[in-house]
């Protein structure tokens, strides 16, 4: 077994509906803050996040460099629809610990507008496949809200096993958070990609959910 793992160092991600690219608060800043501001149906993203929503676009602008950018983790994406060419999420690679080859996807949260469609499941498609077949990581994990039921049911249809439940793990928003921990692992993988690359393929009428329970 490898006593190190390389560290995370990609340009861009390139899938059919999505392209991942490195953050730039520059160039996206208007336009995320646009897709999630305005409306309750945009805002109730930030339900769960320990930050946002945010005053106006300059200040989101302020918080991702200061907060999301210019460090070496996380690793924070842009996620660009690829029919559109327009920023319609953000995704991550955190808490990255290279010695042992295991990282974190999180920092997840798309405009309404693609809910429901293959942008989130290719763009975690695209982060898993980079950390288990190229960089060959023995583990990746995903953690949530215990109330997330939206975070933990993606969580467990994309093949991420729960391992169980840090109760009072966190305070956000001056509330108590029970965090969920799942995670896939390099031997569930061949599997689970699989079943990604089966659905990403399909029409849409099976649901990753279907095809997990037949493998």
């Amino acid at each position: 077994m490898q006593n190190s793992w390389q560290y995370p160092s990609i340009e861009s991600l390139q899938g059919e509906t999505v392209l991942l690219l490195p953050l730039d608060p520059t160039r996206d800043a208007v336009t995320l803050y646009e897709i999630s501001h305005g409306t309750p149906e945009r805002e109730v993203i930030w339900k769960f996040l320990p930050y946002g929503p945010f005053a106006d676009s300059s200040q989101m602008q302020t918080w991702m460099q200061e907060e999301m950018t210019g460090k070496p983790d996380p690793i924070v994406f842009t996620v660009f629809d690829t029919h559109t060419r327009r920023q319609v999420g953000s995704v991550a690679l955190m808490s990255i610990n290279a010695a042992h080859g295991r990282a974190e996807i999180g920092h997840v949260w798309f405009s309404p507008e693609v809910h429901k469609t293959k942008v989130n499941t290719e763009s975690q498609y695209l982060l898993l496949k980079y950390l288990f077949d190229f960089l060959h990581y023995r583990r990746v994990e995903w953690k949530c809200d215990s109330l997330n039921h939206a975070s933990r049911t993606a969580a467990a249809r994309m093949g991420f096993l729960f391992e169980g439940r840090f109760r009072q793990h966190m305070v956000i928003r001056a509330k108590n958070r029970d965090t969920d921990w799942f995670a896939m692992t390099d031997k569930e993988w061949p599997r689970c990609k699989a079943n990604f690359e089966a659905w990403l393929r399909s029409s849409g009428d099976t649901s990753l959910t279907e095809l997990k329970q037949f493998r």
